[in-house]
């Protein structure tokens, strides 16, 4: 709900999302359920669709945070899903690789969290 606002305000909201791991089900995986949702744009698409819309969600890509998607799909097999600093790895790559100048992260507490320990 945020980007939207974000965006409504003339503000700009890249995001890079990922997968489903383990239990639960990722944004990328709820999106491609929308029939013509493409969740892998190249570059210049998602580029186009920031210009013009002002937030766009799209899944790591061989040019954007290409590492993640290793990462995330290791974490997915080798039982590391819970891992702090792991899941703080992916965030801040798929961040960097967005070249912002400012952040703002969503942070799930209380009973919506995925993580009880956090």
């Amino acid at each position: 709900m945020l980007g939207p606002m974000v965006a409504a305000c003339g503000g700009y909201v890249p995001m890079i999302s990922g997968r489903g791991l383990g239990h639960t089900g990722g944004t990328l995986d709820k999106l491609e359920a929308i029939p013509g949702f493409d969740i892998f744009p190249d570059d210049n698409r998602f580029r186009e669709i920031i210009q013009d819309v002002g937030v766009a969600i799209i899944g790591q890509t061989s040019s954007l945070a290409p590492a993640d998607k290793r990462f995330y799909a290791t974490r997915d097999i080798t039982a590391t899903v819970d891992s702090i600093p792991l899941i703080t790895g992916s965030i801040l790559a798929k961040k960097l690789a967005e070249g912002l100048d400012a952040l703002v992260m969503d942070v799930k507490v209380w009973q919506w969290r995925v993580y009880a320990n956090l």
